[in-house]
């Protein structure tokens, strides 16, 4: 929370915090052999304020894989990319693009894995109130049955 200078004077601004999920990653294979830059999962999206900050994604490891995953980011829905194909967005779907978030490094809790992405800073408006996601595996994962992943965010918004 602070201050702004504006033309009527001093104006307080609060921030709020949102968090989202966690969010299963939908439509992965189980079982299924990933190959680097393939989609991991379906396309899905997230509720989210009008406009924001992303300021923090955690990434949940039901699998213990710990393997680099981007999720890349857009304002509006864009043309689905199948499960486990390789990942090729339009020129169109890009410019609706916000960002990727990379996952790269793992801390191993024993029969699973997490991965924070924070001081992120990534700003965006979503007019749908929704930020829509697809996953990008960057190596080989082997999802079994029940043990898809899961990502949750952090958003700073005036709303």
């Amino acid at each position: 929370m602070g201050w702004k200078l504006s033309i009527e004077g001093l104006v307080r601004v609060v921030d709020k915090k949102t968090r989202t999920g966690p969010t299963v990653i939908p439509g992965i294979g189980a079982a299924a052999v990933y190959a680097a830059d393939d989609a991991f999962g379906t396309l899905f999206s997230v509720d989210v304020p009008l406009s924001g900050t992303i300021q923090v994604a955690v990434f949940i490891d039901k699998d213990d894989e710990g393997i680099e995953t981007d999720l890349v980011l857009f304002n509006k829905e864009i043309t689905a990319t199948a499960d486990n194909a390789a990942f090729n967005p339009s020129d169109a779907d890009m410019e609706n693009f916000i960002g990727t978030i990379t996952f790269a490094t793992f801390k191993n809790f024993g029969s699973n894995q997490g991965s924070t992405a924070a001081a992120l800073g990534l700003d965006y408006v979503a007019p749908e109130r929704k930020i829509f996601i697809q996953a990008v595996t960057r190596g080989a994962p082997n999802i079994a049955a029940g043990a898809a992943p899961m990502v949750s965010f952090v958003i700073r918004s005036d709303e």
